[in-house]
């Protein structure tokens, strides 16, 4: 288990509370839609194969809140998905149930997922596509580093429009340049 200010990560737990909790992400619609190309349907049996086929990733985080912080202590998920070991480069999604949107919850979770990432997995990069329909998340994977590395323009039909694949990454050797920069600059807090 890791820990970040508010948040616990830790490994997935195959009982009911876990799997009840994800499954019931993917019947949000607001959630699935910024998650998946395919339709938006209330399919127990796709859910439930998408969730197996998470829980096989390098990393796989069922992300809750510190005892605590509030009512409902479970948070989300991250992963991190590494399809070609020998090309160092991992591809990241992460969940957050709507009711913990806006908290920053997402920008902790990602602080803590690059170090790992780079350090602990020895990646090389971190990659990811979001949807260009999904602004706030755009914003949050570049106040924390990563780059627009290219766009498939119009791919997807979602929501009775076209929207873009925007394809974002950042590479390990930024990730420690930031450091250093913070370090030098005292904005580090762990300086």
């Amino acid at each position: 288990m890791y820990t970040t200010q508010r948040l616990m990560l830790r490994g997935y737990r195959p009982g009911n509370s876990d799997k009840d909790f994800i499954l019931d992400l993917f019947q949000n619609h607001n959630v699935l839609v910024n998650l998946t190309e395919e339709y938006i349907t209330p399919n127990y049996h796709t859910n439930s194969d998408r969730l197996e086929a998470m829980i096989k990733c390098a990393l796989f985080v069922v992300v809750e809140e510190k005892k605590g912080t509030s009512g409902q202590y479970l948070v989300g998920f991250a992963l991190v998905d590494i399809k070609k070991p020998q090309h160092l480069d991992g591809h990241m999604g992460m969940a957050l149930s709507e009711e913990h949107w806006g908290k920053g919850y997402g920008t902790e979770i990602l602080e803590w997922l690059k170090p790992f990432s780079f350090k602990t997995l020895g990646l090389r990069r971190l990659s990811l596509h979001v949807y260009s329909s999904n602004k706030a998340a755009i914003a949050l994977y570049k106040k924390t580093g990563f780059e627009v590395e290219g766009c498939i323009r119009e791919a997807l039909w979602k929501e009775g429009e076209w929207v873009d694949v925007i394809w974002m990454g950042i590479l390990s050797r930024d990730y420690y340049a930031s450091i250093d920069a913070d370090r030098l600059t005292g904005s580090d807090p762990l300086s």
